[in-house]
């Protein structure tokens, strides 16, 4: 009735008047129209949670009073001998085969500082290095006296290997120092065929990637050393430590003095080269003085356990996350797509906003961070991954434009495991709803 006689008014009034009326009337929904989600609630600076089989090892060092790895009574009853075993076990659970010698370290900075040392690093020699990495990397690099000289980044922030092609020809860089960053990969057979071609020694930092794999292997370990991170951000929680591995017996005897074993206490590793590569170290190696303590080993070894079963469990939230995103926006947000042969671990959710202005990648920083999702935008002006932002510490000054589009417009959002898959919904559908509002849209219903 109501709509007889809207039509029945329509047709006697004159067109002027018919056509305010019908601009008049209230909008039809629109399918598919942005419909903002509840703002989210929970705490994303929670890191992962402690096991309780973690904090008992950790209370038993305490009452033995056995803290430092050197105080244990032999190399069997000590947390960091044992966990460097449980390591070497680790990485050959793969396909390929696993490495040979672990080191437990306080940190994965201090790791690549003294995998640096032991490839031959010195003062004033150029260093290849991803233009798209943590800031303690050039960092560990500068340490040194060494020249950081970096390869820029493709669009899925994997290293682009033409430039790396490019820059080991052109540089005097003996050492490649390769990062995954959020366990991103490149090919890493293609880059390892480069590096054989310029006869470039691979150090590879795997901060992000225990549990990452290229090949059903664990990345890392083809590279002549690599760095582990167990930092309060990472796969295995232990506040802080990290790890080198290596398959050479010489340089891993190196690190072991490095890191800060004196005199014959070499004894207390079960992982070590033979006595007389160690006593050869003990004479002509710094001591850096960057020991794991028990208390530190007795957290991780659970956690190190029972990381194939988190990895599984990340992967499978991240996928969900991400099928959100390419159903609700496909044409706002892409998710560059893992290469065929790397294992995608997902404890983090990488996105670029397509084609923004500067005012909408603005807006939409802000419209998520006002609805409980703190993303990181990766060319902040205070992001530590930034290249630019390392210049203030004696960084390098370079062209990089490749890389500089890559993060322009690129966002990094941690995953936390104590979120439910209900929470990771959520915040995927925020995410979607603020890319909706803010790009290419005519603002919020």
């Amino acid at each position: 009735m109501k709509a007889a006689a809207a039509l029945s008014i329509l047709c006697c009034a004159s067109p002027t008047d018919a056509f305010a009326m019908v601009t008049s009337l209230p909008k039809p929904a629109v399918a598919g129209a942005a419909k903002a989600p509840p703002v989210f609630k929970k705490d994303f600076t929670l890191p992962m949670g402690i096991p309780e089989e973690s904090i008992a090892g950790v209370v038993d060092v305490l009452r033995s009073g056995r803290i430092n790895r050197y105080s244990a009574s032999s190399a069997e009853a000590s947390q960091v001998a044992q966990l460097e075993q449980e390591l070497v076990d680790f990485t050959g659970r793969g396909e390929g085969p696993g490495v040979k010698y672990a080191l437990g370290v306080n940190s994965c900075s201090s790791a690549i500082l003294i995998a640096l040392l032991s490839v031959g690093v010195k003062s004033g020699d150029e260093v290849l290095s991803n233009a798209f990495t943590f800031t303690a990397v050039p960092s560990a690099i500068l340490r040194i006296g060494g020249k950081p000289v970096l390869v820029e980044c493709e669009n899925s922030w994997g290293m682009d290997l033409d430039d790396l092609e490019k820059k080991a020809a052109s540089s005097t860089a003996k050492v490649l120092l390769l990062s995954h960053m959020r366990s991103k990969m490149c090919d890493m057979d293609r880059l390892y065929e480069i590096c054989d071609k310029h006869g470039l020694t691979v150090v590879e930092d795997c901060a992000h990637a225990l549990g990452v794999n290229w090949r059903g292997t664990q990345l890392g370990n083809r590279a002549k050393v690599a760095a582990y991170s167990c930092q309060s951000d990472k796969l295995i929680n232990s506040g802080e430590g990290g790890f080198l591995t290596t398959n050479d017996e010489e340089l891993f005897s190196k690190a072991i003095y490095m890191s800060g074993c004196y005199e014959m206490r070499y004894g207390k590793h079960s992982v070590r080269g033979s006595d007389e590569l160690m006593e050869k170290a003990m004479l002509s190696e710094r001591n850096l003085s960057v020991r794991m303590t028990e208390m530190t080993a007795a957290v991780i070894r659970p956690l190190l356990a029972n990381l194939p079963e988190r990895v599984a469990q990340f992967h499978r939230r991240y996928q969900e996350v991400v099928g959100i995103l390419e159903e609700q926006v496909p044409d706002l947000i892409e998710v560059p797509k893992p290469l065929e042969h790397a294992s995608v671990v997902g404890d983090h959710l990488n996105f670029h906003l397509v084609d923004p202005t500067e005012e909408e990648n603005k807006a939409f920083q802000a419209k998520t961070k006002e609805m409980g999702v703190p993303l990181n935008w990766l060319r902040s002006p205070v992001n530590a991954r930034y290249h630019v932002n390392w210049r203030g510490y004696g960084g390098p000054v370079q062209d990089l434009p490749a890389t500089d589009a890559a993060l322009a417009t690129a966002y990094d959002l941690k995953l936390p495991p104590h979120f439910d898959d209900e929470d990771f919904a959520h915040l995927a559908k925020i995410i979607a709803y603020a890319a909706r509002v803010t790009v290419r849209a005519g603002g919020e219903e």
